[in-house]
């Protein structure tokens, strides 16, 4: 089963000089050095730009023999050579337009400038260790053994695939030293709430925001109350397996976002059970305040988008806190966010 998450288009592996100083609530963090993690590296990237465009049918077959259902999903899913319309002389011409196409060739320079050996090191290092933390807090589910990169035209972020595998387009991740603007300034995904997370420090959050997704159900229910709770604990393991990134990281935001979060915490909640919403089943409301925007819908302009989610992140804060023999995995499996709500004894600050 091909499973594809586009991540917002992209902290993962920054650690703190100070480790103790950084963490956002008081759970300790637990030593994972006996907890056994390999990741395989693959550079698909590499392979696809080393293509011999003399002997493209033959490199297909090369591909697909080496690289196995990332070489078809790549060029079928994620760039449109394997078009089902398309026969096997004319995949050879899109093959070739593509390898030849001059932007996506600058892409993949830059991003081998950006991601070298070295780098990559750092990268897997810093994905080994979240899935570390992972595997500790949910011991029986599976954890990915490969990242595969890649590069295309901003199409995902990360995603995952085949039996669990992880890949990353490293477009996604050259940092502000490239212009996303210049690609193209319409674009929703270049938007500035977006793109200052297209650096190499998040390359790790993301993966892992991918993982979690999978992990974590999408609530059956459809108030907003149990989509809070759903993105609270996606927000909650995601700083967990990220015990040292800063919570403007794993939020998003920057720190004038942040410390809106932090002072609007009781303004936000009001707002929800005045607007009578906490319990609206209304989608199109839902997505407007739990998906990623340049500020909430109904709150001030200076609000980070989703700032319901940090609610949906306090709520389940103070679960854990009034029940603290529940599981990491008990914890996930209730899908009731009134439930979860009325357990936490939730008083906002």
């Amino acid at each position: 089963m091909i499973k594809i998450k586009v991540v917002t288009p992209v902290v993962a592996g920054l650690f703190c000089l100070l480790l103790s100083a950084c963490t956002r609530d008081s759970a300790p963090v637990p030593d994972v050095s006996e907890i056994n993690v390999d990741v395989t590296l693959i550079r698909f990237d590499e392979a696809v730009f080393d293509v011999d465009t003399n002997q493209i049918a033959t490199e297909l077959n090369r591909l697909d023999a080496e690289y196995g259902n990332f070489a078809d999903l790549y060029l079928r899913n994620i760039m449109p050579v394997r078009r089902a319309d398309f026969d096997a002389e004319e995949q050879i011409e899109v093959m070739a337009a593509m390898l030849r196409y001059r932007p996506l060739r600058v892409l993949d320079s830059l991003v081998s400038e950006k991601f070298d050996d070295a780098e990559m090191d750092r990268q897997v290092a810093d994905l080994e260790q979240a899935l570390r933390y992972y595997r500790h807090y949910l011991p029986t589910a599976e954890v990915p053994d490969t990242l595969t990169t890649f590069v295309s035209e901003f199409g995902y972020a990360a995603l995952m695939y085949g039996e669990n595998d992880l890949a990353a387009g490293l477009e996604f991740y050259l940092g502000p030293e490239f212009d996303y603007t210049q690609v193209s300034a319409q674009e929703s995904i270049f938007s500035e709430y977006l793109r200052r997370t297209y650096r190499p420090e998040y390359l790790t959050q993301k993966l892992m925001q991918v993982v979690i997704d999978d992990r974590i159900l999408r609530p059956r229910a459809g108030r907003l109350i149990d989509y809070l709770i759903y993105e609270g604990k996606k927000l909650y393991l995601l700083e967990r397996v990220l015990p040292y990134a800063e919570e403007t990281q794993t939020q998003e935001v920057t720190e004038e976002q942040l410390e809106w979060l932090r002072n609007n915490e009781i303004a936000i909640y009001a707002n929800l059970q005045k607007e009578d919403q906490l319990y609206s089943t209304d989608q199109i409301l839902i997505r407007k305040l739990t998906q990623p925007a340049p500020y909430t819908q109904g709150m001030p302009t200076d609000s980070p988008g989703r700032a319901v989610n940090y609610l949906g992140k306090r709520i389940i804060q103070a679960y854990v806190e009034a029940n603290p023999q529940t599981t990491m995995e008990q914890l996930i499996a209730i899908e009731d966010g009134q439930k979860i709500l009325a357990g936490a004894r939730y008083k906002p600050r």
